[in-house]
């Protein structure tokens, strides 16, 4: 059953979900009464996990998922269901399972076959299945599904590009177009095809890259527009409950500093911190005894950090700290809640029970087993979490990062450049893990647009740099990121900047109202869609591929930093939280007005993610988030050193 997600509204996951279940699986099933098999190339298997499990396929009769590139047995008494990318590797394989040789006299599975792309199925793909004889008499259904995506979060999806960074940046502009840029629009088209959207497009002015991306995408739309008669899109003649969709795309160059920083909201911390793996996590569980004096023992256990943990999904974007003290009650709430049903089990009153005799019992308790397995799977990893948080001294980090980030320190004063530099080089020499180094210089140089001559020589000492991390480091200059400050880029001129009074730059971005010191840098992205959700965002620096509705837009210079509107750890605390629990008065029953789709070329971080939730719970805008991949600090840094 398809659930509806945030304010009644249906999540890009379930969106998914119903498309393969319905357009794939029983159109399928309605076609052809006996089992059948699901071939699936490795991209495609991707897709359909991300969505589907294995319960939804056996209920429509499929009994059998096979990989496309290996060997396979053959079913001739059941269907096949092919889904697949639109690649001439696979289709090259397709035919190859219809195809009569040496060692494959008959086909290999019955006679219905239905074939279902990922993508756009060209027309030279298309004219090699019509010449293989075999499978064209058995198929009964051909179709695009346009799933060419995967869905993280009901409102977030990827391109599981992992490997194209390398070839974004340095954007070059050539006149033309490259073949990951033209991937990355197929793809995208994809979407918007899923979603029924066809999106008005903005993109970064100042990005040669968005610009290019921006033109692509908007000729293959039109194409897939002109191609599909019968498609229909939110805002169009017929379908006016909600206006017509923003695709607005930006690249990573646009904020290096935000993958950077040490986050310390959960999903962040986790992917940071723990040898995560695709959403997959492995930690050491205690298996639970019968109650009866058996002895509890410690193994490896996976789990899962998607949609379907609602405990996951509801602590995710919260701070570490607030997230150990839910569990810590929950579980409390939980043992005192059972106590008098474990002291009805063992007949007897609950103060005569031992401390380890009612810890026992109540592991024996089914439902105690379920609930409780789940919170101390999330307490487990919050507290793997703080340890390694305590172990490398992130507190006093954080304080030099979030400094250098807003250019303010906690009390809100301005700090002097030299001031900083002291600071930064202090817990370079301090700090043992050298990845944590490399990022802290490297926020330096992004938040400071560069350091002076002057001190590049003691930080680059300080900070005691591998060849390898130092190439890394000065890979952020094909970021549009200086390395060394050019005269007048940063705040102090003439005495003052000779004499070392020139003031740490402000990044523009503005305070959180978090009232944790280690969260007071927020992401240029919130700026962006907070000024998108009221209007504002500027179509000089956002300018749009055709002319949008006045509505759509501010027009002018309109600014993309904001007031900040006090800070929860100062002065004037009380005030700060009455505002902030004013712009949460009362959820709206559904999104209003079309949606807006953000697009990350180049990855996007998880700070950004938190922020995304942030702002659709202040107002009543739909927001989806997409990149080529989302990343951790060590990802990007990863990405860094492919720039050669």
């Amino acid at each position: 059953m398809v659930k509806k997600s945030l304010k009644g509204q249906q999540g890009l996951r379930d969106i998914v979900q119903t498309r393969l279940l319905n357009d794939v699986l029983q159109n399928s099933c309605d076609k052809w009464s006996g089992w059948m098999v699901l071939i699936v190339d490795p991209p495609s298997l991707r897709v359909l996990s991300s969505a589907v499990g294995m319960y939804d396929l056996m209920e429509r009769r499929v009994t059998l998922v096979e990989d496309l590139v290996k060997e396979r047995a053959p079913f001739r008494d059941m269907g096949a269901i092919y889904l697949l990318t639109p690649t001439k590797q696979s289709i090259d394989r397709l035919l190859r399972d219809w195809t009569p040789s040496e060692n494959q006299k008959e086909p290999r599975y019955g006679n219905a076959v239905f074939l279902y792309f990922l993508g756009r199925l060209p027309d030279n793909l298309l004219a090699m299945i019509k010449t293989c004889k075999p499978l064209l008499k058995r198929v009964k259904a051909l179709g695009e599904v346009n799933i060419d995506f995967l869905t993280k979060e009901d409102r977030a999806f990827h391109l599981d590009m992992k490997k194209s960074f390398r070839y974004l940046f340095p954007h070059r502009n050539t006149g033309k177009p490259t073949p990951v840029e033209m991937v990355i629009c197929d793809k995208l088209v994809t979407l918007c095809a899923t979603l029924n959207e066809y999106p008005h497009i903005r993109f970064r002015s100042a990005s040669p890259l968005c610009t290019s991306l921006a033109n692509v995408f908007h000729r293959k739309m039109t194409e897939f527009i002109g191609g599909n008669e019968n498609w229909w899109y939110h805002g169009d003649a017929n379908h006016t409950s909600r206006g017509r969709s923003t695709l607005l795309l930006f690249d990573r160059s646009d904020d290096c500093l935000s993958p950077l920083m040490h986050e310390f909201t959960y999903q962040a911390m986790v992917n940071d911190l723990l040898p995560i793996e695709e959403d997959r996590i492995t930690y050491k569980s205690e298996t639970i005894g019968t109650g009866d004096g058996a002895e509890n023992k410690s193994m490896d256990k996976d789990v899962l950090l998607n949609e379907k943990d609602q405990v996951w999904v509801e602590l995710r974007g919260k701070h570490i700290a607030d997230v150990i003290q839910i569990l810590s009650n929950r579980i409390r709430e939980m043992v005192n809640s059972s106590t008098s049903q474990v002291a009805k089990s063992k007949g007897t009153d609950t103060k005569a029970l031992s401390l380890s005799q009612m810890a026992n019992a109540l592991k024996a308790l089914p439902e105690y087993r379920e609930v409780m397995d789940k919170l101390s799977q999330h307490m487990h990893l919050s507290h793997q979490c703080m340890d390694i948080f305590n172990k490398k001294g992130l507190l006093d980090l954080s304080e030099v990062e979030q400094t250098l980030a807003t250019g303010k320190t906690e009390e809100g004063r301005v700090p002097k450049l030299n001031e900083l530099v002291d600071m930064t080089e202090e817990q370079l020499q301090s700090t043992e893990d050298s990845q944590i180094r490399l990022r802290l210089l490297a926020i330096l140089i992004v938040s400071q647009k560069g350091i002076r001559p002057s001190d590049r020589d003691r930080l680059l000492a300080a900070a005691r740099l591998s060849p390898p991390e130092q190439r890394v480091l000065n890979n952020l200059e094909k970021m549009g990121c200086p390395m060394i400050q050019q005269p007048g880029q940063q705040g102090g001129k003439g005495f003052a900047s000779m004499f070392g009074g020139q003031k740490a730059a402000q990044s523009g971005r503005e305070e959180s109202e978090s009232e944790y010191s280690s969260a007071r840098y927020v992401c240029v992205l919130k700026t962006i869609m907070q000024d998108m959700m009221e209007g504002k965002l500027s179509m000089d620096d956002y300018p749009s591929v055709l002319p949008m509705p006045a509505e759509g837009a501010s027009s002018g210079t309109a600014t993309t930093c904001r007031v900040p509107t006090g800070s929860a750890r100062k002065g004037g605390a009380t005030t700060s939280r009455w505002a902030k629990k004013e712009t949460k008065a009362k959820p709206k029953s559904s999104f209003s007005g079309g949606r807006k789709i953000l697009f990350a070329v180049g990855g996007m971080c998880y700070s950004e993610l938190r922020a995304m939730h942030e702002v659709m719970e202040s107002g009543d805008t739909e927001f989806i988030l997409g990149s080529t991949r989302f990343i951790n600090p060590r990802q990007f840094l990863q990405d860094l050193s492919t720039l050669g």
